[in-house]
């Protein structure tokens, strides 16, 4: 069968043992694409009419800022800054006021590459779906993982339906893995927060300094 994007990073986040292979997915995916933007997309008209609909956001700029080609940066930064003032002219009412606030304000926020990779995380979700229905072995891998973060949950829940006849079957699995692995989770949180009762002063075990980092990438994903 087709699927919709290449299975290789699927496979090596899924043997990789993380706490989230989504998560090591999109970290992969993201990584790919500022190095993109700081090299071969610069000069490139299609991507440089991308960058002046969108921009980039403070995230992503300050990752494309953190890299070696200040120029190529510089160069997206002016037509993008063209593009943003394009929109502003004098306004002679409140109502001219409003209305180009809700324009300027419709790509304030948005980020060319936030969207480039978001779609491949939607067809990173519906593959591991199909690859669920259609491999045997991946479906040996996906039931040993340690589950997702919860925004990644969330998006494996909605593209469910890709797993075809075995979608049950592969939301048993999924829900399954979710919980074990916040159980996980919580478990360790009650540990990390037990080494700081009084009666537990002096002890050998020392609380764990992951543990509330791991905490909040199984939360909110990649944040830290």
């Amino acid at each position: 069968m087709q699927y919709h994007i290449q299975t290789d990073p699927i496979w090596e986040a899924f043997k990789s043992g993380c706490d989230c292979p989504l998560c090591e997915i999109y970290a992969a995916s993201e990584a790919r694409l500022v190095g993109q933007y700081l090299d071969e997309a610069v000069m490139a008209p299609e991507f440089r009419v991308e960058v002046n609909k969108y921009g980039f956001c403070r995230e992503h700029i300050r990752k494309l800022f953190a890299g070696k080609n200040k120029l190529g940066l510089a160069l997206q930064l002016h037509t993008r800054m063209l593009s943003v003032r394009s929109v502003i002219s004098p306004c002679k009412s409140y109502k001219q006021a409003v209305k180009q606030a809700d324009e300027l304000e419709k790509t304030a926020d948005t980020c060319v590459i936030c969207r480039t990779v978001d779609e491949m995380m939607l067809r990173y979700a519906r593959t591991i779906a199909q690859m669920f229905t259609n491999e045997e072995e991946f479906r040996n891998v996906f039931s040993k993982s340690n589950g997702f973060c919860i925004p990644h949950y969330i998006l494996l829940l909605r593209e469910s339906n890709k797993a075809g006849g075995l979608t049950q079957k592969y939301l048993t699995e999924l829900t399954y893995l979710q919980n074990r692995s916040l159980d996980r989770t919580a478990n360790a949180l009650e540990r990390f927060t037990n080494m700081f009762d009084y009666r537990n002063a002096g002890s050998a075990v020392k609380p764990d300094p992951e543990t509330v980092p791991a905490a909040i990438k199984k939360l909110k994903g990649r944040v830290l």
